[in-house]
């Protein structure tokens, strides 16, 4: 019999500096709508599904990442698996800091330049983060709004997009800052 099961919490990151920043939200980058698949060892048969779904907010030098599980699967494995995800999290908190350790810093831009819009759904570019809290007004997912300068041109234009599997844009200090991630890796765990 499938079953459901939802589970929150809160991790807290460190956001004093901008790297610290780009590792918080290449955390967020690593979580937000992944989908993964759990099997216990004794039945492999018997798998259960998670969904990640997440918030995020900056307060003082602290970033603050809300983590939302969506665990769905034979009843007699939910809680294991939840007990599980916390582990998964963790090392994919790592994966980030590693990941923004190799980020190269490939344009920084004065932040008055620059607008944030809304975009429709033709013009979402899930490779490029942006912290949710530039978004203007709510959005329904975190790529569902762009930077634009004072000229109404999109930044980073799209030849930039395409030159790089995931980029992140981080306000810090008076200026945006965007940065080029390594591509994930297909984790076959």
């Amino acid at each position: 019999m499938t079953a459901k099961l939802e589970h929150e919490w809160e991790l807290e990151l460190p956001a004093a500096t901008a790297d610290q920043l780009l590792a918080a939200l290449t955390t967020r980058d690593r979580l937000y709508g992944q989908t993964i698949t759990l099997e216990p060892e004794e039945n492999s048969g018997q798998a259960v599904e998670v969904w990640l779904a997440s918030v995020e907010s900056l307060e003082a030098k602290k970033y603050r990442l809300g983590v939302y599980a969506e665990i769905s699967g034979p009843k007699q494995y939910l809680e294991a698996a939840r007990d599980a995800l916390q582990d998964i999290v963790s090392e994919q908190v790592e994966a980030a800091a590693a990941e923004a350790e190799e980020a190269t810093l490939l344009e920084r831009r004065p932040a008055a330049e620059i607008r944030f819009r809304k975009v429709g759904e033709d013009d979402e570019k899930p490779q490029l983060v942006i912290p949710e809290w530039l978004a203007p007004g709510e959005v329904d997912v975190p790529w569902g709004f762009r930077a634009f300068d004072v000229k109404g041109k999109a930044w980073p234009d799209d030849q930039v997009l395409l030159a790089h599997d995931r980029l992140v844009l981080i306000p810090f200090g008076g200026e945006l800052l965007l940065y080029a991630l390594p591509p994930l890796e297909d984790d076959e765990e």
